[in-house]
């Protein structure tokens, strides 16, 4: 068998075995890393890895390759209008529910190093601080060995905290060094676990997934082929009790119908809910309700976003695609001859940042801006950086910078829009957005906008509602 065969039957075996798509664009990323992972192995032949991986024993390997094609890359309460809708409406809803029962049963699957989980299990404490007689089971699951065993050590660095209000930190975690400790009160209300959400098999009334009231599955399906995309939705929604509520990343599920899933848009995104069979009366819940930025004024929706999610009043970071926004690229420096060198140098610089010295990511990013002018992915760090610590101006600055060098680098465009949004500049905003969609729009629909682990035909529909077009042409208002 040839080399070109042999990598095309893996291609299809990593589908069928953990649902990995490989897109086009990422065939040559994917044969060069089954040929270092066959030499890691000290396998003298293609042939030979390709038997270990049909084999039983090769559980190990496939996980390796899943953290090779996925990007880690997460943060306490990462995407704010998400939590702001599980803390304003759905949570509120599902324990109002279970005031005579007393059980919450919450999924996080695919929750990486912890912190969407420990998020979850921070806001149901807010939500519910005495939880005593209750039944909670919040869960964590993800594919991922060395990303659960970070969770369960609970030690985060600053980076991980770049969207997370201080009272907020301070109330759940303890500085030990340079980390932040999760208080023991929160750590041990979650269950973590390692799962193969494609070939684990669920509902399973001997394990915990079952009945579930909500599923968080956030940014995972974007890594899928299609067929594994339908199958692991579909157990989802059969792991849902009546009535639960699944909640995906923006347009993550669009063009995957589910049987038995019914969609309920709000301002915040869409949610899908397991369908009713007997309709119940929905208690009344009082929450924060925000019209869509094109039919209202940018007085009136600066008002709006004047309620932040903590319920301090403060300007809130509204986002049309998400947190996912401030998620600093993966795709490397775009740049020219010296992109190795410089490639190099920006993953240095963005693990300086990922272990909260950002003093050194800083000055690496700034090498390499002396030896490659022309590279834009250090301005985007660079503008993360100044965000954190508080240099707004410094941060549109470098963003400025980026969109001057590269006029296509959707990220900046958007993250600029945040910033602007912040500082109540909504007109400018919202021609950011436009300009975004625009290129998104002449770009392959199945192009992976890796920023926002989503395709530039997703992130096109989710940016459309944010473009001013006649009325009718928005989406529908969210509902009550």
């Amino acid at each position: 068998m040839s080399d070109t065969a042999i990598f095309d039957e893996l291609a299809q075996l990593a589908a069928r075995r953990i649902g990995l798509h490989i897109p086009d664009n990422a065939h040559d990323r994917f044969v060069g890393t089954l040929r270092e992972r066959a030499a890691h192995l000290d396998y003298f032949s293609l042939q030979d890895y390709r038997t270990f991986l049909f084999g039983q024993q090769a559980n190990g390997e496939w996980e390796e390759l899943a953290r090779a094609f996925t990007t880690g890359e997460t943060f306490f309460f990462r995407d704010h209008g998400q939590f702001d809708l599980l803390r304003l409406r759905l949570l509120p809803e599902l324990i109002a529910q279970h005031r005579h029962d007393k059980t919450l049963r919450l999924w996080s699957a695919g929750c990486a190093s912890g912190e969407e989980v420990y998020s979850l299990a921070m806001m149901v404490d807010m939500l519910l601080p005495e939880w005593s007689g209750w039944n909670i089971l919040i869960l964590g699951t993800d594919i991922d060995s060395a990303a659960i065993a970070k969770a369960r050590r609970g030690r985060y660095g600053k980076w991980s905290f770049r969207m997370v209000p201080p009272d907020l930190q301070q109330r759940n975690f303890h500085l030990e060094g340079n980390e932040w400790v999760l208080d023991e009160r929160i750590r041990r209300r979650v269950t973590l676990r390692v799962s193969n959400l494609l070939g684990e098999s669920f509902p399973d009334s001997a394990s915990e997934l079952h009945d579930m009231d909500l599923i968080l599955c956030r940014n995972v399906f974007i890594y899928f082929e299609p067929a594994a995309t339908f199958a692991v939705a579909a157990k989802f929604t059969e792991t849902l009790r009546e009535g639960g509520y699944l909640l995906v990343a923006h347009t993550e599920l669009i063009g995957h119908p589910v049987r038995e899933l019914e969609s309920r848009l709000f301002a915040e995104g869409v949610v899908y809910q397991r369908h009713v069979q007997v309709p119940a009366p929905i208690p009344s819940i009082r929450c924060m309700q925000v019209r869509e930025p094109s039919s209202i004024s940018p007085q009136e929706w600066g008002k709006a976003r004047a309620q932040a999610w903590t319920g301090v009043t403060t300007p809130s970071l509204v986002r049309s695609a998400g947190d996912a926004l401030n998620t600093p690229p993966v795709a490397l420096v775009r740049a020219a001859p010296s992109a190795p060198t410089a490639e190099m140098m920006f993953k240095e610089a963005r693990a300086y940042a990922d272990r909260g010295e950002f003093d050194l990511a800083e000055q690496t990013c700034h090498k390499i801006l002396s030896a490659t002018p022309l590279a834009t992915a250090p301005y985007f760090l660079l503008a993360q950086l100044a965000q954190i610590k508080g240099d707004f101006n410094q941060a549109k600055e470098c963003l400025n910078k980026a969109i001057y060098l590269d006029q296509n680098f959707v990220a900046a465009y958007l993250e600029l829009a945040t910033l602007c949004e912040r500082a109540e500049d909504i007109p400018r905003a919202q021609t950011l957005r436009r300009a975004a969609l625009g290129i998104v729009r002449t770009r392959p629909s199945d192009e992976v906008i890796e920023q926002y682990e989503t395709t530039a035909g997703e992130l096109a529909q989710w940016l459309a509602q944010w473009e001013r077009e006649p009325i009718e042409n928005h989406p529908k208002k969210p509902q009550s």
